[in-house]
């Protein structure tokens, strides 16, 4: 252990504070803010809107969702229809057929019943 006349200011050598009447160095001890990191960075989880008529209003017209209730019907029954050919290409394989032939029968009737 060093001399301690050899620091003055209180800090030893060896960089620990073990000694008596010390504690850890803290750069944030002695700030007075009224947060806490906790709610430094509590977002909130709620849109944000900058007049409260818009919080009021409605959120999409009929015609908006006339034209997203369409697209996820068409889409729904492309996947279902594209499911639904999948399965009958699995069941139509024949044993002699080489992996170029099931891809095109995979992908065959996939179109074939996912179109509309």
């Amino acid at each position: 252990m060093a001399d301690p006349r050899l620091f003055p200011s209180g800090s030893n050598s060896s960089g620990d504070a073990s000694g008596p009447g010390r504690r850890k160095y803290n750069p944030y001890h002695d700030l007075s803010t009224p947060y806490s990191y906790q709610t430094l960075y509590d977002l909130p989880t709620s849109p944000e809107f900058l007049f409260q008529e818009e919080s009021a209003a409605q959120r999409r017209s009929w015609g908006e969702n006339l034209t997203y209730y369409t697209g996820v019907g068409y889409l729904s029954g492309a996947v279902a229809g594209a499911a639904l050919g999948l399965r009958d290409a699995a069941a139509g394989a024949e044993p002699g057929d080489t992996a170029k032939i099931r891809a095109n029968r995979v992908l065959n009737s996939c179109g074939g019943g996912g179109r509309c």
